[in-house]
Formats: structure tokens, sequence, C-alpha cells
């Protein structure tokens, strides 16, 4: 329901920027106390064309499809530049959301994996979310040079809401969420604590 309400309230707003991604909501605890299986933490995020242009030209990916045309700006102009309607926000830049996460509820955290798969394409403009759910848990002992902690294993997505009509009724309109980047993280999570079942 949140996401839902999410997703409603930005696209009515898309001139609205969200220039970060500090509002960080779920299960995870802040700085890692009593960390469990199954706690979930999650950040919401519209990446506009500045974000998209600023990132590739920042890593020198001038891919046209992450750019608006001549085209899209203006319709009497055909060319083959791109081949999409509107610029496609990067995979990696959308995948930056889940260190986001990790680094905000734990700072210090130190990434040492993660596995990718790009599902679906995001446009500029189009709110997405962004979660990171515990599913594997290891304690670290503090040793001479290394602290103390928790190595975390989490499932990662970023989604999208899609407006679909239930079959039922042509007038009941849902969301839909769609998976566009799935895969595994591994983070180091210094001072980090287990949670203990009672």
């Amino acid at each position: 329901m949140i996401c839902r309400a999410f997703y409603s309230s930005a696209q009515a707003n898309k001139s609205r920027h969200i220039s970060n991604c500090n509002r960080i909501q779920g299960t995870l605890p802040i700085h890692g106390k009593g960390i469990k299986l199954g706690q979930y933490a999650e950040c919401r995020r519209i990446f506009s064309q500045e974000d998209v242009s600023q990132f590739g030209n920042f890593i020198g990916d001038l891919n046209s499809i992450h750019f608006p045309s001549e085209a899209t700006e203006n319709p009497s102009i055909t060319t083959n530049i791109s081949c999409v309607d509107r610029p496609i926000v990067h995979g990696i830049l959308l995948s930056s959301l889940f260190s986001s996460i990790f680094g905000t509820l734990v700072p210090g955290s130190i990434y040492r994996s993660q596995t990718l798969q790009f599902q679906s394409s995001v446009h500029v403009d189009v709110p997405v979310i962004g979660r990171v759910t515990v599913i594997k848990l290891k304690e670290i002992r503090p040793r001479r040079h290394i602290g103390g902690g928790v190595l975390c294993d989490c499932e990662t997505k970023v989604f999208k809401y899609s407006a679909t009509t239930d079959d039922d009724d042509d007038n009941d309109e849902r969301e839909k969420e769609i998976v566009c980047v799935m895969g595994e993280a591994q983070v180091w999570l210094p001072g980090a604590t287990i949670a203990v079942d009672e």
C-alpha cells in the first residue's frame, strides 16, 4: 500500500524531483543492531534526465538510449539516432539503490559482491523502488585487523508499477509490480548484531 501511494503521488507530480534516497523504509534496523532473516529495507527514487545524463557523461556511456534525441524533442524530425521513444535509465545507476540503502542504514558497511539480472527497462521520470531482503546471516568475530559484525546476504530488487485492468471488472484498475533489476548481494555490516530469538 505504501508503494502504491508513492507511485500515485509521484505520477501526479512528475516535475518534483527526488534528489536522493534518504527516506528508507522497512524492518531492517539502523546500524544493523538485531538484524534477522526476512527483514527488508526499501528506498524510492525517480531518476530524472539530468541524473541519467550526468551519470552517462561521468562514466563515459554515451549510448543514445540514455539521452533525448532531436526526434523525441521535436517530432517533426525523423532520425535513427535512438531506438526508444524516451531515454532509459542505466541499469547500473538503478542498482546503486542497493548500496545507498546499506550505506545509509549501516554507515561503514562494505559491499563484497553483487549479482545483477536486468529484467525490464526503466525510463527517466518513472518512480522505482529498490529493495533488499535478508536471506542469510553470518556473525564475524573481531580479529586482529578486522572488526566484528555481520556478513549479510540479501536478495536485491528494483521494481516499478504498471497499471493493469482487472479481468473481472473493466473499470477496476490495479497496479502490477514489474521487476526491473534482480540479484543477490553480500555486504559486511561492521558493528551489526544478529537478533537473538526469545
